[in-house]
């Protein structure tokens, strides 16, 4: 009977050990779902799971007796199609005499079968010896071979937990991962751009499969979780080499009845999890974070509680956590309905939340854990927690077991929600019972705790865990996978579900109704930050334990104690105060030295020097703040200072940056509610065109409600702006050897190397700091060498996905919640990887984000600022790419049209950028007549407002739009699908958006390697194409203030018809002032009224404005007029108001200098009488002496004020002429104010050589005209030159004209030499195929001007010295005492 026993339990194990370790699991699996012969139960599943060949052998026997053993082990493995094994086990029971080197050598057979490439004779030897052990094994063992054979399985466990370590090593060499094990993979090396960029995510080797998995992540591509290199795995299964081929025809049996044949491949392509674990275990603390946040985004859970797998400690990665944003919408329940109590966007490991853990006691069950979470959390749409589908895949995977995960059920204030509120669920992978620290710290920190029960009744009952769960005072849900129908509530907090036979919804319905009920009951939640201290007490290591992150941590302590103290929104003005008022009147003041707006009655040269004054000023301003620095920046300066280079400064910006998050979500978010429902109400106020004081209030308050959320938005870049604004006032003030001034670019620099954004243009100031930018560049430059740098720029309206792109594309992790938009324009460093370098032409991207477009009336953008910028970052980039949301492009198509005017604008620069088109929230277009048929249309638009804007510019040779910005509407035009598959925010993104985002990438390289050399800057060229565009958009002071293209050219042609109406009323005042002149010359007018010379000049006043109105009522572009009516027509009224003024006072001296020449003759003779008088008399004295001049002025001083003196008003005084330089100069001003650069051309207009024609300036032929020959041209060239000559004469006969008129100066005739150049310009324009252009006139007006103001000068003093009787007298005052001197000499010399 032992003989046979021991015969059977040899064959049992012969069979066993003959299969692979996966179809060992399978056989485990079998026979416990096997159906039995009346009278057996199944094995433990616990049992079963623990036993290696040797136990199961003997646990067959045992369960099932010698014979039956024999029956089921056949059934099984037919079950696992192992049915060459079923046949030899029951041939080798027909040949128990055999001997055991018999047996032994057809094991040998099979497993060189099985095992390609394996030992012959080790595995021989191998196989010998545990037949040898198997065989020596008797009925009854004595104590010693009790002993023995106890130490024996040992030696077996531990053998087998040896191998078990050894499987990471391996894992991780064969991912190519040494080098970065442990947690050595930094952020830039996750973010490297590589050759997935350019060749897609699919891996060639296994050694790719990092590489692959991180990019899949960055792109948001879910399939990342079923990514395997399979290699050789997938080819067709080889033919044994044991089998004989024959010649003879196949039968019909043979045909069908197919004989399994082993591949010699042996199938070891890497899990999927183990891809994510083995990188999660090579990342640094702040690659786990970018890590974990792509998981998130994904909708995946997420690793929460993590064995390591070299020395079984458990690691608590709060830290990773840290950044992981949910947002969600809370209802309560209002009668039947359901009313959106509130919305949050929050860091989820800050909220108490309620947890629901999910463990699974036994070692197998046929449901899954991961399954039910799915169906609860999206109703199985997406795989939040990975499912393995089979045994064998489970096992297969190596670094789960014994891992908890985490995911959040977010609700979206739907009806089909499944929970009213944020529930966070967590899952443990492996049974329970060995990982005993896990279930005890999610016993403490759950709320509900869910047990999948897989073992038999037995087991239960011998449970300790359970009994645990059981005694515990919290929820407990059990679910029975063998039982049906017991469902029960008959136990305080505990519940029962037998889930036998329930289809996956009925379950999670029932789940999700049983945890409704006990969460209600539970007690209060705890958050992540709380769960750390429970960790603690279970030795669990933290990752913010380390002492950088705690140093870090404590230093951004004192800087939050600093804020609290401080109400929001005056945190800005108190503690940061160089980058409020001081920093934006800066700004302004910078720009007014450019644009001259309000120059008035200044030189532009003295206007110029008090802008400078004053600038410094402020930045005198700001040094004093700097010298006298607050609490907050010190402590700041010191933290980063003290730190540099080291992960304590990223460490320590980012803890701040997240508690800063803290202090201005809620406050935020409240601010923002109240400016929607004001903007409603204002909107609906204007659309009724109301005029109630209410919509006064309501605007009054949207306005300071606008102004405390621009103040109250607060984070790192406000810190980082300040810093600069410190830089600057240092190097304002000549501190270039202060070591903070030193210090101050380096930091920045260090962080901009390490990923983090800096700020390229402040968005609250709409400027670029440029001297702070310039010395980041050159601190990069001199950390990394001048590398050559390619410039990605992103450009789009508000909420047109720019960020997330930009999160999709390269990880930056950018704002996406809730409020905070990006403001200005941020540069993101990226470095390219070293093999790609010489390939793609360049060794880092400098990706440019910018704040959404048309934001003006949300944030009091003006329309200018935001055109700035679009021309900013565009003129900035090697490429740009335009988001544009749907597929209308009329959203963008403004603000291209402006970006365009400005580059015909500022030739200068030579740039010549290039962009794509990328359409959000659509499907993918299929190449049809259709879609090429809007790609024609599309062209059509962009060249047609580049020949709009090209007409306008009078740039000749543009005729399409890549003629300024290269694009081709073929390849640049890319639409993208909708971010998420599903309604949010549950739902995963669309795997089609991750498909559009790489393709994009790729194309993006693409791009950039046909990009010429030449046209990829180094590092310190980028900072001087950044101060030099800076410049030029400053200088623009015209077409920035404009909407679109049509706006600017209905402006131009409403100014054009303004100037000629302006003019007819100027020229009839000075036909009324030629005409009173004359009157009041010749005595015809001894008064004038005010009224009378306005009654004159009001009545041509309101025929022109009643023109003005006409045009505003029947112009074809009078929509886009209508808010500039009213500003024409008070420049009309003041310019009436102005001219009304100017008569009045000519006339006035007219009639006062006519006076005072008529009273001076009355008294001539008088005058002249008593000089001879006196002269006379000093003649007769007989003391008389020669006088020398001085005592004879003295005399005639004397006379001349008794007489003539007297004649002089006491109030009338000297009048102060007009400057008629400073008025030429305003006049330039207005009238060339479209022309680029205006104000340096009239500045410095002295330094200018004497006008000639530059036919290739002056000139241009229109597109519509073909090219001509020498003659025409020659013919055409002799029209200008007589044009030119005409003007200079018609010039010259007015200057002439008027001084003959001696009228004096008026700026109307200044005004009457533009229009004669501007009538005479284009009526040589007609008729003939050329045009002259501005330059032309503005270069022709400049020269004629400043001979005209020469002449004016002399026509203004001799107008005041013969009317005004101060003037006029004292003119006199000489002519009379020169005759009486000589008088007096001749009486001297008739004695």
């Amino acid at each position: 009977m032992h003989r046979m026993e021991s015969t059977l339990k040899a064959c049992l194990l012969h069979i066993l050990e003959d299969l692979l370790e996966e179809e060992l699991v399978k056989f485990k699996f079998q026979l416990t779902n096997i159906a039995l012969a009346e009278g057996y139960n199944h094995m433990p599943r616990g049992t079963i799971q623990q036993a290696n060949p040797v136990r199961l052998a003997d646990l067959l026997i045992q369960y099932y007796g010698e014979e039956y053993s024999k029956t089921v082990t056949q059934e099984v493995l037919k079950a696992i199609n192992q049915r060459n094994l079923a046949e030899k086990l029951c041939q080798a029971m027909e040949k128990s005499g055999s001997s055991t080197e018999k047996v032994a050598k057809k094991t040998n057979k099979r497993k060189q079968e099985n095992k390609a490439g394996l030992d012959e004779d080790k595995w021989q030897l191998t196989m010998s010896k545990r037949f040898k052990n198997i065989f020596q094994t008797k009925s009854k063992k004595t104590p010693n071979e009790t002993a023995s054979s106890h130490r024996d399985t040992q030696l077996v466990n531990n053998k087998e937990e040896t191998i078990q370590n050894q499987h990471f090593p391996d894992l991780i060499k064969r991912l190519n991962l040494e080098s970065y094990y442990p947690k050595k993979m930094t952020k830039v090396n996750s973010l490297l751009i590589n050759k997935t960029f350019l060749h897609g995510t699919q891996p060639r080797t296994e050694e790719e499969l990092p590489l692959c998995f991180l990019e899949k992540l960055l792109v948001l591509d879910c399939h990342l979780r079923y990514q395997v290199y399979r290699g050789n795995i997938d080819r067709i299964p080889t033919v044994s080499q044991t089998l004989r081929t024959t010649e003879i025809e196949k039968s019909f049996e043979d045909f069908f009845i197919v004989k399994e044949t082993q591949s010699t491949t042996v199938p070891t392509c890497i899990h999927p999890m183990d891809i994510q674990m083995a990188i999660f275990h090579c990342a640094d603390h702040f690659t786990r974070q970018y890590i974990l946040t792509k998981l998130s985004i994904c909708q995946f859970a997420l690793p929460l509680l993590v064995p390591n797998p070299c020395n079984f400690q458990i690691e608590f990665p709060l830290w990773s956590l840290r950044q992981i944003r949910r947002s969600w919408r809370e209802v309560e329940k209002i009668g039947w309905e359901k009313k959106i109590r509130s919305y949050n966007n929050q860091l989820i490991s800050w909220q108490p939340i309620h947890t629901v853990s999910f463990i699974r006691i036994g070692n197998y069950a046929s449901t899954s854990k991961s399954q039910i979470l799915n169906s609860l959390l999206s109703k199985s749409k997406h795989d939040h927690f990975f499912l393995h589908h089979s045994r064998e895949d489970n096992n297969r995977c190596l670094l789960v077991d014994g891992m908890v995960e985490i995911c959040w059920f977010c609700p979206g204030g739907r009806a089909e929600d499944r929970f009213e509120n944020c529930i966070a669920f967590t899952n443990l992978h492996g049974n329970a019972e060995i990982h005993e620290r896990q279930v005890k710290f999610l016993q403490e920190v759950s709320s509900v705790t869910v047990i999948l029960l897989a073992t038999s009744d037995f087991d239960i009952m011998n449970s300790s865990l359970l009994l645990e769960f059981w005694n515990s005072p919290k929820p407990l849900i059990c679910l029975f996978e063998n039982a049906e129908n017991i469902m029960d509530k008959n136990y305080a907090h505990k519940v029962r579900i037998g889930i036998k036979n329930l289809n996956k919804i009925e379950l999670a319905d029932k789940i999700a109704a049983t945890l409704a009920e006990l969460l209600k009951k539970s007690g209060s939640p705890y958050s992540l930050s709380n769960w750390a201290n429970m960790a603690r007490k279970y030795e669990f290591i933290i990752d913010e334990d380390q002492r950088d992150c705690q140093e870090a941590g404590k230093k951004a302590n004192i800087l939050m104690d600093i804020l609290r103290k401080v109400k929001l929104s005056e945190i800005k003005g108190k503690l940061l105060p160089l980058q409020g008022g001081l920093w934006r009147d800066w700004c302004k003041k910078d720009k007014e030295l450019h644009q001259l707006q309000e120059k008035g009655n200044k030189s532009i040269e003295q206007y110029k020097n008090e802008i400078e004054k004053e600038k410094l000023k402020i930045r005198c301003e700001q040094y004093h703040k700097v010298i006298n620095l607050n609490d907050l920046m010190k402590s700041l300066l010191e933290s980063l200072q003290s730190h540099l280079e080291t992960h304590t400064e990223l460490y320590f910006l980012q803890v701040l940056s997240m508690s800063m998050d803290q202090l201005t979500t809620t406050e935020l978010e409240k601010l923002h509610q109240r400016h929607s429902s004001l903007l409603a109400q204002v909107r609906t106020e204007k659309q009724k065109q109301s005029k109630r004081d209410s919509l006064r209030c309501w605007e009054a308050e949207l306005e300071a409600v606008s102004k405390e959320i621009s103040d109250s938005t607060l984070g790192i870049e406000h810190l980082l702006r300040e810093l600069g604004q410190i830089y600057e006032a240092l190097e304002e003030a000549s501190s270039q050897t202060n070591t903070l001034f030193l210090s101050l670019p380096q930091m920045a620099a260090d962080l901009m190397i390490s990923g983090a954004p800096i700020e390229l243009m402040d968005g609250d100031a709409s400027y670029v700091p440029l001297r702070w930018v310039a010395a980041v560049f050159d601190k990069v430059s001199e950390k990394l060498g001048d590398k050559r740098v390619f410039v990605l720029s992103v450009l789009g309206l508000q909420n047109s996905g720019k960020s997330t792109l930009l999160n999709a594309m390269f990880g930056l992790q950018l704002s996406l919640s809730a409020g905070r938009h990006t403001r200005g324009a941020y540069m993101h460093l990226l470095k390219v990887d070293e093999m790609l370098r010489e390939q793609l032409g360049f060794d880092f991207m400098l990706v440019v984000d910018t704040e959404g477009l048309q934001v003006s009336e949300l944030m009091n953008k003006a329309q200018n600022e935001e055109n700035e910028l679009a021309t900013f970052v565009i003129g900035l980039g090697n490429l740009t790419l335009i988001n544009i949301l749907g597929k209308d492009l009329s959203e963008i198509q403004d603000i291209l049209q402006i970006a365009l005017h400005a580059f015909l604008r500022m030739k200068q620069l030579n740039i010549s950028p290039r962009c794509l088109f990328v359409h959000h929230n659509i499907e993918e277009i299929i190449d049809t007549d259709q879609s090429m048929e809007r790609q024609r249309w599309l062209q059509e638009i962009l060249d047609e407002m580049t020949i709009a804007a090209a007409k306008h510019e009078q740039c000749s040779g543009v005729c399409h739009f890549s003629d300024v910005i290269k694009f081709d509407v073929k390849n640049h035009i890319y639409y993208f699908a909708h971010l998420w598959e599903g309604s949010p925010p549950m739902a995963p993104p669309n795997p089609c958006y991750s498909h559009n985002v790489q393709e994009l990438k790729s194309r993006i390289l693409k791009h950039a390697k046909e990009e010429s050399r030449g046209s990829i800057l180094k590092i310190s060229e980028l900072k001087v194409r950044v101060r030099d565009l800076w410049k030029a958009l400053v200088n623009e002071n015209f077409i920035f203030r404009f909407k679109n293209t049509r706006e600017v050219m209905a402006m131009n042609k409403l100014e054009t018809v303004y100037r000629s109406w302006t003019w007819e009323l100027r020229s009839h005042v000075l036909d009324l002032q030629n005409q009173l002149t004359n009157q009041i010359q010749k005595g015809e007018v001894k008064e004038i009224k005010g009224s009378s010379i306005e009654n004159q000049v009001v009545q041509k006043h309101e025929a022109i404005k009643q023109e003005l109105e006409r045009y505003f009522r029947e112009d074809r572009d009078r929509n886009i007029l209508s808010q500039r009516k009213g500003i024409f027509k008070d420049d009309l009224k003041n310019l009436k108001e102005d001219l009304i003024v100017e008569t009045m006072r000519k006339c006035e001296a007219l009639i006062s200098g006519k006076k005072i020449q008529d009273l001076f003759k009355e008294q001539r003779v008088k005058l002249e009488h008593k000089l001879l008088e006196k002269i006379r008399g000093m003649a007769k004295s007989p003391c008389r002496k020669e006088l020398h001049d001085k005592e004879l002025r003295d005399m005639f001083n004397k006379i001349w004020s008794e007489n003539i003196s007297i004649l002089l008003l006491p109030t009338l005084a000297s009048a102060e002429g007009p400057d008629i330089d400073i008025e030429l100069e305003n006049v330039l001003l207005e009238h060339f104010k479209q022309h680029p650069n205006i104000v340096n051309k009239i500045q410095y207009r002295g330094t200018k050589k004497t006008f000639s024609i530059n036919y290739s300036k002056h000139v241009i032929t229109p597109q519509e005209f073909p090219v001509y020959g020498p003659s025409e041209e020659e013919f055409e060239k002799d029209i200008i030159k007589k044009t030119t000559a005409q003007i200079v004469k018609l010039v010259q006969d007015i200057i002439h004209k008027r001084e003959q008129q001696n009228e004096g100066y008026s700026s109307s005739y200044f005004h009457e030499i533009l229009q004669v150049i501007h009538t005479e310009a284009e009526a040589a324009s007609q008729g003939v195929r050329f045009m002259l252009t501005n330059r032309f006139k503005l270069e022709l007006a400049l020269e004629l001007l400043k001979e005209a103001a020469n002449h004016f000068k002399k026509m203004c003093i001799a107008f005041k010295t013969a009317n005004n009787p101060v003037l006029y007298l004292e003119s006199k005052r000489e002519e009379f005492f020169t005759n009486f001197k000589l008088a007096y000499k001749n009486f001297q010399n008739t004695d």
